[in-house]
């Protein structure tokens, strides 16, 4: 009798650590912007508030959270919560964001950094908005993992789960509507979230829209095209090899760093490595032009001829043009963008429309604009579609974008497609680089 009450006892507190299971590390509040402080934030930047008009303050927190690390262990991520100010009780969306590629782990929260700005603009019109900073960036611990969608994804997941501790702690409620996006990395990171998210079936979390923006989605298809020619990001080679050989050991060698030609294996090391100081342009002036010509010739020549070539293998399962979005999906680009193939997208949509998925659909935002211009005029085409289900649910007959603030849109979409082609034509660009 005494060991089945032991049993008995073992089993109640199993189930009970079960239940209290936390994520939330710690939370802190690190400003607090009334809608004032807002308005004049939007006038010395230039923000139009007919196209993005300031309604709530919103109170900026900083989080540090447990999150599932690739081989099951927990490590420490964080990431930045915009809470708009509202009347108690009042219910609001959640908005997740993920931002561009990063080599640096010291991010700091500030107004002047314009993918933060993104999330205070989404949370002023009353969504609760979250910016996670991935796996080893901001105060996460250990390295991050460039475009590794397993990783991405949970610094999503985990994040939502430790927000749902935090809306208990300082009494904010949320309506069940989920909206995920990204730019550049985070078109990629954002687009591994719903894909890993829908596998879940949490009901907690159900996937309501996601506009993926710009991101490199077909790796081993449009975007490697790059890899063998001048490219304005070479960068982005050698750091999906640090990352798939952390992943996945894809190269049989102790040292990443030994595949990359002389002086790239004893100068990149402190780039990819408790980088707290060096950016990506710093990186990019140290960079052969053609991306390839950082890695040992033969290795390159493994790359080109070798179907079963691991580190292939392993960027095709991170490809997300091969699997079928539930929720509606719309992938923002440009035509002009040299950095991210704007052919990623249409890849991703057409494989996505012969699976059968419907709820699909692109958005070129411009045939002119390159991969930083066209960022302002994808985040108001997804703040714009977002609003739609935000304001109305599912319904297709919505326009996106009011008529007024279409045309308005477009008037300054022209002026900059103008200035862009003026100072950065073709042959502007190659002389840059030289």
């Amino acid at each position: 009798m005494q060991k089945l009450g032991t049993l008995f006892l073992l089993i109640t507190l199993f189930f009970t650590s079960k239940a209290t299971e936390t994520y939330l590390v710690s939370y802190d509040l690190i400003r607090a912007h009334t809608k004032g402080e807002l308005k004049a934030l939007w006038k010395s930047h230039k923000i139009p508030k007919i196209m993005l008009p300031v309604h709530h303050g919103v109170d900026i927190y900083e989080i540090i959270y447990n999150a599932k690390w690739i081989d099951g262990s927990f490590r420490k991520a964080s990431g930045i919560v915009y809470v708009p100010k509202m009347r108690a009780g009042k219910t609001m969306p959640t908005v997740m964001y993920g931002h561009g590629t990063e080599l640096y782990k010291g991010r700091k929260i500030t107004d002047n950094d314009a993918q933060q700005g993104i999330c205070v603009g989404f949370a002023t019109d009353g969504y609760l908005a979250l910016y996670p900073d991935y796996f080893g960036l901001g105060k996460g611990e250990g390295n991050h993992l460039y475009q590794h969608s397993e990783s991405e994804a949970n610094a999503y997941i985990y994040m939502l789960y430790a927000v749902e501790e935090l809306k208990a702690k300082i009494n904010i409620k949320t309506n069940g509507q989920l909206f995920l996006t990204g730019y550049s990395q985070g078109g990629h990171s954002s687009f591994a979230a719903q894909k890993y998210i829908e596998a879940l079936n949490d009901p907690r979390f159900k996937v309501t829209a996601s506009s993926p923006m710009s991101g490199a989605y077909d790796m081993t298809g449009e975007q490697e095209k790059y890899m063998f020619q001048e490219y304005p990001r070479p960068f982005y080679l050698p750091y999906l090899l640090v990352s798939y050989q952390e992943a996945y050991h894809v190269l049989n060698v102790d040292n990443i760093y030994k595949i990359f030609k002389s002086p790239f294996d004893t100068l990149l090391p402190k780039y990819y490595t408790n980088n707290y100081d060096k950016s990506l342009d710093d990186l990019d002036k140290i960079m052969p032009k053609i991306p390839k010509d950082v890695v040992l010739d033969s290795l390159v020549q493994v790359y080109k001829t070798s179907p079963d070539f691991l580190f292939t293998k392993k960027l095709k399962e991170n490809c997300l043009t091969d699997w079928k979005p539930q929720a509606p999906v719309q992938l923002c680009y440009c035509k002009g963008d040299r950095e991210v193939n704007y052919k990623n997208s249409e890849v991703a949509y057409n494989n996505m429309k012969a699976l059968g998925v419907n709820h699909i659909k692109l958005n070129n935002l411009s045939d002119h604009l390159d991969h930083n211009t066209c960022a302002l005029f994808a985040v108001l085409a997804t703040k714009y579609f977002f609003d739609r289900y935000k304001k109305h649910g599912d319904n297709p007959k919505m326009r996106d974008v009011p008529r007024f603030k279409k045309a308005l849109a477009s008037i300054v979409k022209k002026k900059e497609e103008a200035k862009y082609m003026h100072f950065h034509n073709d042959t502007n660009y190659v002389d840059a680089r030289k």
